[in-house]
């Protein structure tokens, strides 16, 4: 049975579905304008990206592609709440959380294009990467990532910074066995991390009930020895604010934090996933109506922030910054060769990874790179 935000005495929200919302806690908050508009463009562009790779993907550019409608809070408040230093590790669908960063869209398509990510850390300079680039590398593998990105937070510590390390994970991933271990060494070892449960309810067709028998996530916290919280995952606010006091807290106290933000999945896991095989599309509807554009668009109309002529202004720019960067993607990505599958995977790679790549070399000498095209 899927879980609604009524259905908890104790979940943290400041705007109410209905755009209602808690005006001291938006006092407390002490954000301006430009940072509250801010998350908004990003939910919006989150959104125009999503809408662009269906797109990429039902033409054939892409094998492969993953919404994220109905999740875009979850992303762009805790985003926001991170200081420039801080470092992020997600899953695939998490655009408003890189988009909220800095990250271009095309930077995004890239990696769903080639599969992997190209940076050169001599270019840093002495303060390190921008905050656009101070992100782990994507995995597949689910849930692994968590005792990576937790390695990291031990060695960020080590070196004396004061970064804090995000990580982020859904509901799927927190069965796994990694993302208990990965917990437990940082609440044991008092790591500057937070992790970021996003629990859309749905492990691709797997439901809630079936991975969790306690209330909520947020209470396995205790069990690792810090602090959990339950939040309304498409209340923008809620997630800034919960992200900011557990950002602070590990990068004051090295206490970690374990965050879970209820929302959900309205989409298919992926283009390759038929949601209506297991789920009722009654549940979905229930879940249209707790729209987070929807609901800040309504908070920020109350503010005096918000107009139709500001939305459609903001939602034909996203969409022309999506379309522009599809196209610069795929034009980018058909310039790579197919040598770069060995690349950017080794710093001293193994004999027989080198004897694959002369291997290649001598094909392409022989017969070209027309060999790899075209099915052949």
């Amino acid at each position: 049975m899927v879980r609604h935000p009524d259905d908890f005495d104790e979940i943290e929200q400041i705007i109410e579905p209905d755009g209602s919302y808690d005006e001291a806690a938006v006092a407390e908050l002490a954000l301006d304008e430009e940072s509250l508009r801010s998350m908004y463009e990003t939910m919006i562009r989150s959104r125009a990206l999503e809408e662009r790779g269906m797109i990429l993907q039902r033409q054939g550019a892409l094998h492969f592609w993953e919404e994220c409608r109905g999740e875009e809070a979850s992303h762009a408040g805790p985003a926001a709440a991170l200081a420039e230093n801080d470092w992020i590790q997600t899953d695939w669908r998490q655009f408003g959380l890189h988009l909220q960063r800095g990250r271009t869209m095309e930077d995004i398509l890239l990696f769903w294009l080639r599969g992997y990510e190209v940076w050169d850390e001599a270019e840093f300079g002495e303060d390190g990467p921008p905050p656009e680039l101070r992100r782990l590398p994507h995995t597949v593998a689910v849930g692994t990532t968590v005792p990576q990105a937790v390695g990291h937070a031990w060695g960020r510590k080590y070196q004396g910074t004061d970064d804090v390390t995000l990580i982020q994970f859904g509901d799927g991933a927190a069965s796994k066995g990694d993302v208990h271990e990965g917990m437990n060494f940082a609440g044991v070892m008092d790591l500057p991390a937070v992790f970021l449960l996003e629990n859309n309810q749905w492990a691709i067709s797997v439901p809630l009930e079936k991975q969790i028998g306690a209330e909520s996530y947020a209470q396995r916290a205790a069990g690792y020895g810090f602090e959990g919280a339950l939040v309304d995952g498409n209340d923008v606010l809620a997630t800034y604010r919960a992200t900011e006091r557990a950002v602070e807290r590990a990068r004051s106290e090295n206490e970690p934090t374990l965050i879970e933000l209820l929302t959900y999945r309205r989409g298919a896991h992926s283009t390759s996933d038929d949601p209506s095989l297991y789920r009722d599309e009654a549940e979905v509807e229930t879940w249209e109506a707790l729209d987070p554009v929807d609901r800040y668009e309504t908070f920020l109309e109350d503010r005096g922030l918000w107009t139709e002529a500001y939305a459609e202004e903001t939602r034909e720019a996203a969409e022309a910054e999506a379309r522009e960067a599809a196209e610069s993607a795929i034009e980018t990505a058909e310039e790579q060769t197919p040598a770069e599958v060995f690349d950017e995977v080794y710093a001293n790679p193994p004999a027989e990874i080198e004897a694959q790549h002369r291997e290649l070399e001598r094909f392409r000498e022989e017969f070209g790179d027309e060999i790899f095209h075209d099915g052949q």
